[in-house]
């Protein structure tokens, strides 16, 4: 039985355009509607509801305590229908050549140029659009059906369960200094000396795993990271900064691999202990994976595959795509 909203799906989107542009007169401009006609509808829609869904005021509209809740709503069936939408457009084989991927920094560097590379040449006409942001907000996007996929790290977070997730690497998170640097000849290290007298460069770690299993080896220590230090996604700015002006590297043992492999960089041992971590494959559970999907992911796999066992001349692997 249908719900008795669902007779008013014009008046919803009315609604949730309103709140979107907090404005009357934009809304009706961008629905192409005359404002008395987008005022009666929301006021049909809170005949409907038996409550007011928008405060009005001279400098504009905002959504009431109910007029947020029903916001919340719409958008999770705007997110349902988006997954429809993509799951008829794969039947049909409409998006077949264009992937949307998005990925964090180490992905991007280390995995993604290999499979994109390979997939490139074996399928030629494929378009993948590649898009770096932090993990948490690109499962937001992957849930919206924004993205196809996310390459990023793992996640607690309950909201994102219903996605289904596979492991691709593990890495460790390191301090990390160049060959010769100071701190190299002293035998034992300890986190406090550390965060207090030494000028740390860090990726940004903003609501992370990372940054909550950092927080609370401080917290052990009874110590806190100092103001001085430099946070950034760019793998330029913290290879600088670590063998010109002698900063400690926080960072991931992926993303010095081979500058720790070669004995550029000496990895610091010490009185912290910072678990692995692990880099997902997200996917929407439920998807239609089409042949070009499954041949990228397959190559999202073997670069990762190929980097776990630091393979230095990987052979190019053939597949064939299904039909």
């Amino acid at each position: 039985m249908r719900s008795k909203l669902a007779r008013y799906m014009t008046n919803l989107g009315h609604f949730a355009t309103v709140v979107e542009y907090g404005n009357i007169s934009a809304a009706s401009s961008v629905l192409g509607i005359t404002q008395p006609a987008l005022t009666r509808s929301i006021m049909r829609l809170e005949d409907v509801l038996g409550t007011q869904v928008l405060h009005r005021s001279a400098r504009g509209v905002s959504p009431t305590e109910c007029g947020k809740a029903l916001m919340d709503h719409i958008q999770a069936a705007e997110s349902e229908l988006n997954k429809a939408l993509a799951m008829v457009q794969a039947i049909r084989g409409v998006n077949d050549g264009r992937i949307n991927c998005g990925a964090g920094s180490v992905s991007m560097n280390h995995i993604l140029p290999t499979a994109v590379s390979r997939a490139k040449r074996k399928l030629g006409k494929i378009q993948i659009n590649l898009i770096e942001g932090r993990t948490h907000e690109l499962l937001y996007k992957l849930k919206n059906c924004e993205l196809d996929m996310v390459l990023g790290i793992e996640q607690t977070d309950s909201q994102f369960a219903d996605l289904r997730s596979e492991c691709l690497i593990e890495e460790q998170f390191h301090f990390c200094v160049r060959a010769g640097h100071p701190l190299t000849r002293q035998p034992e290290l300890s986190l406090g000396d550390l965060m207090s007298r030494e000028q740390l460069v860090m990726p940004v770690l903003t609501s992370s795993p990372v940054e909550r299993a950092l927080n609370l080896e401080l917290s052990r220590h009874s110590c806190e990271l100092g103001e001085h230090r430099v946070e950034t996604l760019s793998h330029a700015v913290m290879r600088h900064l670590v063998y010109q002006d002698d900063y400690v590297a926080f960072c991931s043992s992926i993303w010095f691999r081979d500058d720790i492999r070669s004995g550029a960089l000496k990895v610091l041992k010490g009185n912290w202990h910072v678990p692995q971590f692990a880099t997902l494959l997200f996917r929407r559970s439920g998807d239609v994976t089409t042949p070009w999907l499954s041949y990228f992911v397959n190559e999202i796999k073997n670069a990762a595959a190929e980097l776990r066992s630091g393979a230095e001349n990987p052979t190019d692997r053939t597949q064939t795509v299904a039909s």
